[in-house]
Protein backbone atom coordinates (compact mmCIF):
# COMPACT_ATOMS: atom_id res chain seq x y z
CA UNK A 1 0.00 0.00 0.00
CA UNK A 2 2.89 2.35 0.67
CA UNK A 3 3.80 2.28 -3.05
CA UNK A 4 0.45 3.70 -4.17
CA UNK A 5 1.43 7.40 -3.83
CA UNK A 6 4.46 6.82 -6.05
CA UNK A 7 2.42 5.22 -8.84
CA UNK A 8 -0.78 7.26 -8.44
CA UNK A 9 -0.20 9.31 -11.57
CA UNK A 10 0.37 6.10 -13.57
CA UNK A 11 -2.86 4.38 -12.52
CA UNK A 12 -5.18 6.35 -14.79
CA UNK A 13 -3.27 5.55 -18.04
CA UNK A 14 -2.94 1.95 -16.82
CA UNK A 15 -6.70 1.65 -16.37
CA UNK A 16 -7.24 3.27 -19.78
CA UNK A 17 -5.00 0.59 -21.31
CA UNK A 18 -7.09 -2.08 -19.56
CA UNK A 19 -10.17 -0.74 -21.37
CA UNK A 20 -8.64 -1.96 -24.65
CA UNK A 21 -9.61 -5.47 -25.73
CA UNK A 22 -6.00 -6.65 -25.83
CA UNK A 23 -5.60 -5.95 -22.10
CA UNK A 24 -9.16 -6.26 -20.75
CA UNK A 25 -8.14 -9.47 -18.97
CA UNK A 26 -5.71 -7.50 -16.79
CA UNK A 27 -8.48 -6.57 -14.34
CA UNK A 28 -8.48 -10.19 -13.08
CA UNK A 29 -4.73 -10.64 -12.73
CA UNK A 30 -4.24 -8.91 -9.37
CA UNK A 31 -6.96 -10.84 -7.46
CA UNK A 32 -5.93 -14.14 -9.06
CA UNK A 33 -2.26 -13.57 -8.29
CA UNK A 34 -3.22 -12.72 -4.69
CA UNK A 35 -5.25 -15.92 -4.29
CA UNK A 36 -2.43 -18.08 -5.64
CA UNK A 37 0.11 -16.25 -3.46
CA UNK A 38 -2.01 -16.90 -0.35
CA UNK A 39 -2.39 -20.57 -1.20
CA UNK A 40 1.33 -21.02 -1.82
CA UNK A 41 2.25 -19.05 1.29
CA UNK A 42 0.59 -21.76 3.35
CA UNK A 43 3.34 -24.20 2.36
CA UNK A 44 6.28 -21.89 1.66
CA UNK A 45 9.47 -22.70 3.56
CA UNK A 46 10.93 -19.54 5.09
CA UNK A 47 14.64 -18.84 5.12
CA UNK A 48 17.59 -18.25 2.86
CA UNK A 49 19.13 -15.05 1.56
CA UNK A 50 17.14 -11.87 2.21
CA UNK A 51 19.63 -9.19 1.08
CA UNK A 52 18.67 -9.48 -2.65
CA UNK A 53 15.24 -8.20 -1.66
CA UNK A 54 16.78 -4.94 -0.39
CA UNK A 55 18.66 -4.52 -3.67
CA UNK A 56 15.42 -5.12 -5.58
CA UNK A 57 13.71 -2.43 -3.47
CA UNK A 58 16.48 0.07 -4.26
CA UNK A 59 16.29 -0.76 -7.95
CA UNK A 60 12.49 -0.38 -7.85
CA UNK A 61 12.80 3.17 -6.48
CA UNK A 62 15.39 4.02 -9.15
CA UNK A 63 13.02 2.77 -11.87
CA UNK A 64 10.14 4.85 -10.51
CA UNK A 65 12.35 7.96 -10.41
CA UNK A 66 13.36 7.26 -13.99
CA UNK A 67 9.68 6.85 -14.88
CA UNK A 68 8.89 10.25 -13.33
CA UNK A 69 11.71 11.91 -15.27
CA UNK A 70 10.74 10.37 -18.63
CA UNK A 71 6.97 10.31 -18.19
CA UNK A 72 6.73 6.52 -18.66
CA UNK A 73 3.78 5.07 -16.76
CA UNK A 74 4.72 1.51 -17.77
CA UNK A 75 8.16 1.88 -16.18
CA UNK A 76 6.51 3.21 -13.03
CA UNK A 77 4.23 0.16 -12.71
CA UNK A 78 7.19 -2.14 -13.45
CA UNK A 79 9.05 -0.45 -10.60
CA UNK A 80 6.11 -0.89 -8.23
CA UNK A 81 5.83 -4.62 -8.97
CA UNK A 82 9.58 -5.03 -8.49
CA UNK A 83 9.22 -3.23 -5.18
CA UNK A 84 6.59 -5.75 -4.03
CA UNK A 85 8.87 -8.62 -5.03
CA UNK A 86 11.77 -7.01 -3.18
CA UNK A 87 9.78 -6.57 0.03
CA UNK A 88 8.51 -10.17 -0.01
CA UNK A 89 12.03 -11.44 -0.70
CA UNK A 90 13.54 -9.36 2.10
CA UNK A 91 10.89 -10.67 4.51
CA UNK A 92 10.68 -14.38 3.66
CA UNK A 93 14.04 -15.24 2.06
CA UNK A 94 15.16 -17.01 -1.07
CA UNK A 95 13.74 -20.41 -0.05
CA UNK A 96 10.23 -18.99 0.12
CA UNK A 97 10.72 -17.19 -3.19
CA UNK A 98 11.12 -20.54 -4.93
CA UNK A 99 7.46 -21.14 -4.11
CA UNK A 100 6.14 -17.57 -4.28
CA UNK A 101 7.98 -16.16 -7.30
CA UNK A 102 5.43 -17.34 -9.88
CA UNK A 103 2.36 -15.40 -8.63
CA UNK A 104 4.53 -12.32 -8.04
CA UNK A 105 5.98 -12.42 -11.55
CA UNK A 106 2.45 -12.98 -12.87
CA UNK A 107 1.71 -9.37 -11.87
CA UNK A 108 3.83 -8.16 -14.80
CA UNK A 109 1.07 -9.39 -17.12
CA UNK A 110 -1.01 -6.46 -15.85
CA UNK A 111 1.27 -3.99 -17.62
CA UNK A 112 0.83 -3.34 -21.37
CA UNK A 113 3.77 -3.92 -23.67
CA UNK A 114 5.97 -0.89 -24.36
CA UNK A 115 4.59 0.87 -27.41
CA UNK A 116 7.61 0.18 -29.61
CA UNK A 117 7.29 -3.56 -28.94
CA UNK A 118 3.54 -3.48 -29.39
CA UNK A 119 3.73 -1.73 -32.78
CA UNK A 120 6.36 -4.18 -34.01
CA UNK A 121 4.39 -7.19 -32.75
CA UNK A 122 1.15 -5.84 -34.21
CA UNK A 123 2.62 -5.38 -37.69
CA UNK A 124 4.24 -8.82 -37.69
CA UNK A 125 1.05 -10.46 -36.44
CA UNK A 126 -1.03 -8.76 -39.13
CA UNK A 127 1.20 -10.18 -41.84
CA UNK A 128 1.28 -13.62 -40.22
CA UNK A 129 -2.51 -13.68 -39.80
CA UNK A 130 -2.96 -12.68 -43.45
CA UNK A 131 -0.61 -15.38 -44.75
CA UNK A 132 -2.01 -18.15 -42.54
CA UNK A 133 -5.55 -17.07 -43.41
CA UNK A 134 -4.69 -17.46 -47.09
CA UNK A 135 -3.39 -21.00 -46.47
CA UNK A 136 -6.63 -21.98 -44.71
CA UNK A 137 -8.80 -20.31 -47.37
CA UNK A 138 -7.05 -22.39 -50.04
CA UNK A 139 -8.16 -25.58 -48.25
CA UNK A 140 -11.76 -24.67 -49.15
CA UNK A 141 -10.77 -24.07 -52.81
CA UNK A 142 -11.85 -20.44 -52.66
CA UNK A 143 -9.82 -18.38 -55.17
CA UNK A 144 -8.03 -15.55 -53.38
CA UNK A 145 -4.83 -13.54 -53.50
CA UNK A 146 -2.95 -11.52 -50.93
CA UNK A 147 -1.97 -7.87 -51.31
CA UNK A 148 -0.14 -7.01 -48.10
CA UNK A 149 -2.79 -7.21 -45.37
CA UNK A 150 -5.66 -7.31 -47.88
CA UNK A 151 -7.19 -10.61 -48.99
CA UNK A 152 -8.54 -10.17 -52.52
CA UNK A 153 -11.59 -12.37 -53.24
CA UNK A 154 -13.43 -12.59 -56.57
CA UNK A 155 -16.35 -10.57 -55.20
CA UNK A 156 -14.69 -8.21 -52.71
CA UNK A 157 -11.63 -7.38 -50.64
CA UNK A 158 -11.08 -8.15 -46.95
CA UNK A 159 -8.58 -6.09 -45.00
CA UNK A 160 -6.84 -7.83 -42.11
CA UNK A 161 -6.89 -4.72 -39.94
CA UNK A 162 -4.84 -4.08 -36.82
CA UNK A 163 -7.80 -5.22 -34.72
CA UNK A 164 -7.59 -8.64 -36.43
CA UNK A 165 -3.87 -9.16 -35.81
CA UNK A 166 -4.56 -11.80 -33.17
CA UNK A 167 -3.10 -9.92 -30.18
CA UNK A 168 -6.60 -9.75 -28.69
CA UNK A 169 -6.36 -13.54 -28.45
CA UNK A 170 -2.64 -13.87 -27.84
CA UNK A 171 -2.20 -11.59 -24.81
CA UNK A 172 -5.10 -12.94 -22.73
CA UNK A 173 -4.43 -16.54 -23.77
CA UNK A 174 -0.75 -16.40 -22.75
CA UNK A 175 -1.81 -14.82 -19.46
CA UNK A 176 -4.44 -17.54 -18.98
CA UNK A 177 -1.92 -20.26 -19.86
CA UNK A 178 0.47 -18.96 -17.19
CA UNK A 179 -2.38 -18.99 -14.68
CA UNK A 180 -3.20 -22.58 -15.61
CA UNK A 181 0.48 -23.56 -15.35
CA UNK A 182 0.60 -22.19 -11.80
CA UNK A 183 -2.45 -24.29 -10.87
CA UNK A 184 -0.99 -27.49 -12.29
CA UNK A 185 0.98 -29.61 -9.82
CA UNK A 186 3.19 -31.62 -12.13
CA UNK A 187 6.57 -31.61 -13.84
CA UNK A 188 7.97 -28.29 -15.01
CA UNK A 189 8.19 -29.32 -18.67
CA UNK A 190 4.44 -29.84 -18.79
CA UNK A 191 3.84 -26.33 -17.47
CA UNK A 192 6.24 -24.95 -20.05
CA UNK A 193 4.41 -26.80 -22.84
CA UNK A 194 1.08 -25.29 -21.72
CA UNK A 195 2.46 -21.74 -21.81
CA UNK A 196 4.39 -22.09 -25.08
CA UNK A 197 1.53 -23.86 -26.88
CA UNK A 198 -0.82 -20.96 -26.18
CA UNK A 199 1.01 -18.95 -28.86
CA UNK A 200 0.35 -21.25 -31.86
CA UNK A 201 -3.19 -21.91 -30.62
CA UNK A 202 -4.00 -18.18 -30.63
CA UNK A 203 -2.25 -17.53 -33.95
CA UNK A 204 -3.78 -20.46 -35.85
CA UNK A 205 -7.33 -19.96 -34.56
CA UNK A 206 -7.18 -16.25 -35.35
CA UNK A 207 -6.15 -17.14 -38.91
CA UNK A 208 -9.00 -19.67 -38.96
CA UNK A 209 -11.42 -16.92 -38.03
CA UNK A 210 -10.18 -14.78 -40.92
CA UNK A 211 -10.52 -17.74 -43.30
CA UNK A 212 -14.05 -18.45 -42.03
CA UNK A 213 -15.10 -14.85 -42.72
CA UNK A 214 -13.74 -15.09 -46.27
CA UNK A 215 -15.32 -18.47 -47.01
CA UNK A 216 -18.74 -17.50 -45.63
CA UNK A 217 -18.69 -14.28 -47.62
CA UNK A 218 -17.59 -15.84 -50.91
CA UNK A 219 -19.53 -19.12 -50.79
CA UNK A 220 -22.73 -18.14 -48.94
CA UNK A 221 -22.80 -14.37 -49.26
CA UNK A 222 -22.86 -14.00 -45.46
CA UNK A 223 -20.87 -10.97 -44.28
CA UNK A 224 -19.56 -11.53 -40.74
CA UNK A 225 -16.76 -8.96 -40.95
CA UNK A 226 -18.71 -6.31 -39.03
CA UNK A 227 -21.43 -5.93 -36.43
CA UNK A 228 -22.58 -8.28 -33.70
CA UNK A 229 -21.73 -11.40 -35.73
CA UNK A 230 -18.09 -10.29 -35.86
CA UNK A 231 -18.03 -9.80 -32.09
CA UNK A 232 -19.73 -13.17 -31.52
CA UNK A 233 -17.15 -14.87 -33.74
CA UNK A 234 -14.39 -13.35 -31.66
CA UNK A 235 -15.94 -14.63 -28.43
CA UNK A 236 -16.55 -18.09 -29.89
CA UNK A 237 -13.01 -18.43 -31.24
CA UNK A 238 -11.43 -17.34 -27.95
CA UNK A 239 -13.66 -19.82 -26.10
CA UNK A 240 -12.35 -22.51 -28.45
CA UNK A 241 -8.78 -21.43 -27.63
CA UNK A 242 -9.48 -21.89 -23.92
CA UNK A 243 -11.16 -25.26 -24.53
CA UNK A 244 -8.13 -26.51 -26.51
CA UNK A 245 -5.83 -25.34 -23.73
CA UNK A 246 -7.82 -27.30 -21.13
CA UNK A 247 -7.87 -30.37 -23.39
CA UNK A 248 -4.10 -30.14 -23.65
CA UNK A 249 -3.76 -29.89 -19.86
CA UNK A 250 -6.00 -32.94 -19.39
CA UNK A 251 -3.83 -34.94 -21.79
CA UNK A 252 -0.57 -33.82 -20.18
CA UNK A 253 -1.75 -34.68 -16.67
CA UNK A 254 -2.17 -38.31 -17.72
CA UNK A 255 1.43 -38.65 -18.88
CA UNK A 256 3.80 -40.29 -16.41
CA UNK A 257 3.38 -41.38 -12.82
CA UNK A 258 2.36 -40.16 -10.36
CA UNK A 259 -0.44 -38.45 -12.22
CA UNK A 260 -0.43 -34.66 -11.97
CA UNK A 261 -3.40 -32.70 -10.72
CA UNK A 262 -5.17 -29.42 -11.36
CA UNK A 263 -5.66 -27.55 -8.08
CA UNK A 264 -8.04 -24.75 -9.01
CA UNK A 265 -10.56 -26.07 -6.47
CA UNK A 266 -8.06 -25.42 -3.69
CA UNK A 267 -7.84 -21.68 -4.37
CA UNK A 268 -10.70 -20.68 -2.10
CA UNK A 269 -9.96 -23.27 0.59
CA UNK A 270 -8.49 -20.86 3.14
CA UNK A 271 -8.51 -21.67 6.84
CA UNK A 272 -7.70 -19.89 10.09
CA UNK A 273 -4.09 -21.06 10.05
CA UNK A 274 -3.49 -19.17 6.81
CA UNK A 275 -4.80 -15.95 8.36
CA UNK A 276 -2.69 -16.51 11.46
CA UNK A 277 0.43 -17.00 9.37
CA UNK A 278 -0.20 -13.73 7.56
CA UNK A 279 -0.75 -11.93 10.86
CA UNK A 280 2.59 -13.26 12.06
CA UNK A 281 4.39 -12.06 8.92
CA UNK A 282 8.10 -12.25 9.76
CA UNK A 283 9.72 -8.88 10.47
CA UNK A 284 13.49 -8.67 10.15
CA UNK A 285 16.08 -5.95 9.72
CA UNK A 286 16.18 -6.59 5.97
CA UNK A 287 12.39 -6.34 5.60
CA UNK A 288 12.33 -3.13 7.66
CA UNK A 289 15.13 -1.70 5.54
CA UNK A 290 13.37 -2.64 2.29
CA UNK A 291 10.09 -1.21 3.58
CA UNK A 292 11.71 2.08 4.60
CA UNK A 293 13.45 2.36 1.21
CA UNK A 294 10.20 1.76 -0.67
CA UNK A 295 8.12 4.06 1.52
CA UNK A 296 10.65 6.88 1.44
CA UNK A 297 11.38 6.48 -2.25
CA UNK A 298 7.77 6.35 -3.41
CA UNK A 299 6.83 9.23 -1.09
CA UNK A 300 9.65 11.28 -2.62
CA UNK A 301 8.46 10.47 -6.14
CA UNK A 302 4.87 11.32 -5.19
CA UNK A 303 5.94 14.67 -3.68
CA UNK A 304 7.70 15.79 -6.85
CA UNK A 305 5.43 17.98 -8.99
CA UNK A 306 4.38 16.70 -12.39
CA UNK A 307 7.06 17.53 -14.94
CA UNK A 308 5.36 19.31 -17.84
CA UNK A 309 7.09 18.43 -21.08
CA UNK A 310 8.97 21.14 -22.96
CA UNK A 311 7.25 21.54 -26.34
CA UNK A 312 9.04 24.09 -28.56
CA UNK A 313 7.23 26.52 -30.83
CA UNK A 314 7.21 25.86 -34.56
CA UNK A 315 5.45 26.70 -37.79
CA UNK A 316 2.53 24.46 -38.83
CA UNK A 317 3.28 22.14 -41.72
CA UNK A 318 0.39 23.65 -43.66
CA UNK A 319 2.80 26.53 -44.36
CA UNK A 320 5.50 24.27 -45.83
CA UNK A 321 6.45 25.73 -49.25
CA UNK A 322 5.05 24.07 -52.34
CA UNK A 323 7.38 26.01 -54.68
CA UNK A 324 11.16 26.02 -54.16
CA UNK A 325 14.38 25.27 -56.08
CA UNK A 326 12.50 24.18 -59.19
CA UNK A 327 10.11 21.90 -57.27
CA UNK A 328 6.31 22.15 -57.46
CA UNK A 329 4.20 20.36 -54.90
CA UNK A 330 0.54 19.35 -54.70
CA UNK A 331 -0.61 18.67 -51.11
CA UNK A 332 -2.83 15.68 -50.32
CA UNK A 333 -4.43 14.35 -47.13
CA UNK A 334 -4.46 11.17 -45.08
CA UNK A 335 -7.73 9.32 -44.53
CA UNK A 336 -9.41 9.49 -41.12
CA UNK A 337 -8.54 5.87 -40.22
CA UNK A 338 -4.83 6.50 -40.79
CA UNK A 339 -4.97 9.72 -38.77
CA UNK A 340 -6.60 7.93 -35.84
CA UNK A 341 -4.07 5.09 -35.84
CA UNK A 342 -1.00 7.32 -36.26
CA UNK A 343 -1.92 9.79 -33.51
CA UNK A 344 0.34 12.48 -34.97
CA UNK A 345 0.27 16.19 -34.04
CA UNK A 346 0.79 17.59 -37.53
CA UNK A 347 1.70 16.25 -40.94
CA UNK A 348 2.55 17.09 -44.52
CA UNK A 349 1.78 14.81 -47.45
CA UNK A 350 2.54 16.14 -50.92
CA UNK A 351 3.57 15.00 -54.38
CA UNK A 352 6.49 17.00 -55.81
CA UNK A 353 7.66 17.24 -59.40
CA UNK A 354 10.72 19.07 -60.70
CA UNK A 355 10.72 21.55 -63.53
CA UNK A 356 13.46 19.53 -65.23
CA UNK A 357 10.82 16.83 -65.68
CA UNK A 358 13.13 14.05 -64.45
CA UNK A 359 10.62 11.43 -63.36
CA UNK A 360 8.19 11.72 -60.53
CA UNK A 361 6.03 12.52 -58.83
CA UNK A 362 8.04 12.20 -55.62
CA UNK A 363 5.90 11.62 -52.54
CA UNK A 364 7.07 13.69 -49.56
CA UNK A 365 5.76 12.96 -46.06
CA UNK A 366 6.46 14.52 -42.67
CA UNK A 367 4.77 13.05 -39.58
CA UNK A 368 5.38 15.38 -36.64
CA UNK A 369 4.79 14.49 -32.99
CA UNK A 370 4.86 17.27 -30.38
CA UNK A 371 5.21 14.55 -27.72
CA UNK A 372 6.14 10.90 -28.08
CA UNK A 373 5.13 9.90 -24.59
CA UNK A 374 1.85 8.27 -23.56
CA UNK A 375 2.11 5.54 -26.17
CA UNK A 376 2.48 7.77 -29.24
CA UNK A 377 5.46 7.21 -31.53
CA UNK A 378 6.38 7.64 -35.18
CA UNK A 379 5.57 4.47 -37.11
CA UNK A 380 8.61 3.02 -38.81
CA UNK A 381 8.24 2.41 -42.57
CA UNK A 382 9.85 -0.98 -41.92
CA UNK A 383 6.52 -2.01 -40.35
CA UNK A 384 4.23 -0.33 -42.88
CA UNK A 385 5.91 -1.33 -46.16
CA UNK A 386 5.18 -5.11 -45.95
CA UNK A 387 1.63 -4.37 -44.75
CA UNK A 388 1.00 -2.47 -47.98
CA UNK A 389 1.92 -5.52 -50.03
CA UNK A 390 5.40 -4.30 -50.98
CA UNK A 391 8.43 -6.58 -50.99
CA UNK A 392 11.68 -5.14 -49.65
CA UNK A 393 14.40 -5.87 -52.23
CA UNK A 394 17.30 -4.17 -50.46
CA UNK A 395 17.99 -1.85 -47.57
CA UNK A 396 20.99 0.23 -46.59
CA UNK A 397 21.97 3.38 -44.71
CA UNK A 398 23.35 6.10 -46.97
CA UNK A 399 24.80 9.56 -46.46
CA UNK A 400 22.89 12.17 -48.47
CA UNK A 401 24.94 15.34 -49.14
CA UNK A 402 23.25 18.69 -48.50
CA UNK A 403 23.47 21.74 -50.73
CA UNK A 404 24.80 23.90 -47.88
CA UNK A 405 27.43 21.39 -46.77
CA UNK A 406 27.26 18.40 -44.48
CA UNK A 407 25.10 15.34 -44.99
CA UNK A 408 22.10 13.44 -43.62
CA UNK A 409 22.16 9.78 -42.63
CA UNK A 410 19.07 8.15 -44.14
CA UNK A 411 17.65 4.70 -44.79
CA UNK A 412 17.41 3.71 -48.45
CA UNK A 413 14.92 0.93 -49.16
CA UNK A 414 14.21 -0.54 -52.61
CA UNK A 415 10.71 -2.05 -52.79
CA UNK A 416 8.58 -3.81 -55.41
CA UNK A 417 4.91 -4.67 -55.82
CA UNK A 418 3.40 -6.38 -58.86
CA UNK A 419 6.25 -5.25 -61.11
CA UNK A 420 6.24 -1.64 -59.83
CA UNK A 421 9.48 -0.55 -58.14
CA UNK A 422 10.12 2.39 -55.82
CA UNK A 423 12.98 3.79 -53.78
CA UNK A 424 12.15 4.97 -50.26
CA UNK A 425 14.36 7.34 -48.29
CA UNK A 426 13.50 7.99 -44.66
CA UNK A 427 15.03 9.19 -41.42
CA UNK A 428 13.89 10.50 -38.06
CA UNK A 429 14.33 14.21 -37.34
CA UNK A 430 14.70 14.21 -33.58
CA UNK A 431 15.52 17.42 -31.70
CA UNK A 432 18.28 18.52 -34.05
CA UNK A 433 19.49 15.02 -34.94
CA UNK A 434 18.99 13.13 -38.18
CA UNK A 435 18.74 9.49 -37.13
CA UNK A 436 18.54 6.48 -39.45
CA UNK A 437 19.25 3.68 -36.96
CA UNK A 438 16.17 2.82 -34.91
CA UNK A 439 18.25 1.54 -32.01
CA UNK A 440 19.87 4.97 -31.73
CA UNK A 441 16.40 6.49 -32.03
CA UNK A 442 15.26 4.72 -28.85
CA UNK A 443 18.45 5.70 -27.00
CA UNK A 444 18.12 9.39 -27.80
CA UNK A 445 14.40 9.31 -27.01
CA UNK A 446 15.18 8.16 -23.46
CA UNK A 447 18.23 10.41 -23.16
CA UNK A 448 16.39 13.58 -24.24
CA UNK A 449 13.28 12.79 -22.20
CA UNK A 450 15.48 12.44 -19.12
CA UNK A 451 17.91 15.33 -19.65
CA UNK A 452 16.06 17.77 -21.91
CA UNK A 453 12.46 16.92 -20.99
CA UNK A 454 11.65 16.73 -24.71
CA UNK A 455 10.30 13.92 -26.88
CA UNK A 456 9.14 15.87 -29.94
CA UNK A 457 10.28 14.67 -33.35
CA UNK A 458 9.25 13.64 -36.82
CA UNK A 459 9.51 10.95 -39.46
CA UNK A 460 10.68 12.26 -42.84
CA UNK A 461 9.99 10.03 -45.85
CA UNK A 462 10.47 10.42 -49.60
CA UNK A 463 9.19 7.86 -52.12
CA UNK A 464 10.68 7.95 -55.62
CA UNK A 465 9.18 5.90 -58.48
CA UNK A 466 11.59 3.84 -60.58
CA UNK A 467 10.97 4.20 -64.32
CA UNK A 468 12.33 1.53 -66.61
CA UNK A 469 14.39 -0.18 -63.86
CA UNK A 470 16.62 2.92 -63.67
CA UNK A 471 17.27 3.26 -59.96
CA UNK A 472 20.12 5.71 -60.58
CA UNK A 473 17.79 8.42 -61.89
CA UNK A 474 15.32 7.84 -59.04
CA UNK A 475 18.15 8.05 -56.50
CA UNK A 476 19.50 11.25 -58.02
CA UNK A 477 16.17 13.09 -57.86
CA UNK A 478 15.25 11.73 -54.43
CA UNK A 479 18.56 12.83 -52.92
CA UNK A 480 18.15 16.22 -54.62
CA UNK A 481 14.76 16.60 -52.96
CA UNK A 482 16.30 15.68 -49.60
CA UNK A 483 19.00 18.32 -50.06
CA UNK A 484 16.51 20.99 -51.17
CA UNK A 485 13.97 20.48 -48.36
CA UNK A 486 16.57 20.19 -45.57
CA UNK A 487 16.97 24.00 -45.06
CA UNK A 488 13.23 24.35 -44.41
CA UNK A 489 12.93 21.58 -41.81
CA UNK A 490 14.16 23.43 -38.65
CA UNK A 491 11.25 25.89 -38.91
CA UNK A 492 8.70 23.07 -38.88
CA UNK A 493 10.54 20.39 -36.88
CA UNK A 494 12.43 22.15 -34.03
CA UNK A 495 16.05 21.26 -33.44
CA UNK A 496 18.25 21.92 -30.43
CA UNK A 497 16.97 24.67 -28.14
CA UNK A 498 19.78 26.71 -26.64
CA UNK A 499 19.62 27.56 -22.94
CA UNK A 500 19.14 31.30 -23.58
CA UNK A 501 16.21 30.51 -25.90
CA UNK A 502 14.24 28.62 -23.29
Amino acid sequence: MGEIPGVWRSLNPLFEAWSQQEYSHAWFILPLALLIFIRRYQRAALGGYRAPGVLAAIFAVVIMMFAWATGSYTACIYGAILGIIGFVWSSLGSEAMKTLAAPLLYLFFMVPLPVALYLSASAEMQLLASKLGMVLISLFHVPASLDGNIIVLPSTKLEVAEACNGLRYLFPLISFACLVAMLVEDRFWKKAVVVVSSIPIAVVLNAGRIAMIAVLLERLGIDTSTGWTHAFEGFAVFSLCVALLFLEVWCLLGIGKPRGRFVVSDLLMLDRSTLQRFISWPVSRTSLLAGVILLAGTSLVASWPARPEAIPSRQPLALFPMEFAGWHGIPTTLDSESLNSLGLSDYLLADYTHQAGAGGPFNFYIAYYASQRAGIHAHSPQLCIPGGGWTILSQSVVMVPLSRGGSISANRVAIEKQGVRQIVYYWFEERGRQIADEGALKYFALRDALLENRTDGALIRIVAPVHGQDETAADAMATKLVADVAPFLPSFVPGIILQHDR
